[in-house]
């Protein structure tokens, strides 16, 4: 499980709401591969001044080095942490794709310099 903070600005954190950001912070989990590293911020407001939306959802995941965050409104507290626990899953899923790919265009680079050597010889 991951370690985190969950923080209320302008309404309780409830044992509801934290089990539920837990929920949605397990989606995460599982592009971390049990880093030990890992923490998670996460952060629930209500903004009375505000038009439309008037909860937030922000989540900040630090992994080693990197830091992948994702914020986002919505007009119950519950659909702002969907919102933006799938955003933080959609960065994630991202940064995996892209990491996979640069080992996979390394790996074809070798290839086609050991068969480079070969011909030579």
């Amino acid at each position: 499980m991951v370690n985190y903070n969950i923080k209320g600005t302008g309404l309780p954190v409830t044992d509801e709401l934290r089990t539920y950001a837990e929920k949605k912070l397990a989606a995460a989990e599982k592009f971390l591969q049990g880093d030990s590293t890992a923490h998670a911020d996460i952060e629930c407001e209500y903004s009375q001044m505000r038009d439309g939306p008037k909860y937030r959802a922000e989540f900040t995941l630090s992994v080693g080095s990197a830091v992948y965050r994702a914020e986002e409104w919505g007009s119950t507290m519950h659909e702002a942490l969907d919102l933006a626990a799938e955003q933080l899953v959609k960065e994630l899923r991202r940064n995996k794709r892209k990491h996979f790919h640069l080992i996979k265009r390394g790996g074809a680079a070798i290839k086609d310099t050991i068969r480079g050597l070969r011909d030579r010889f």
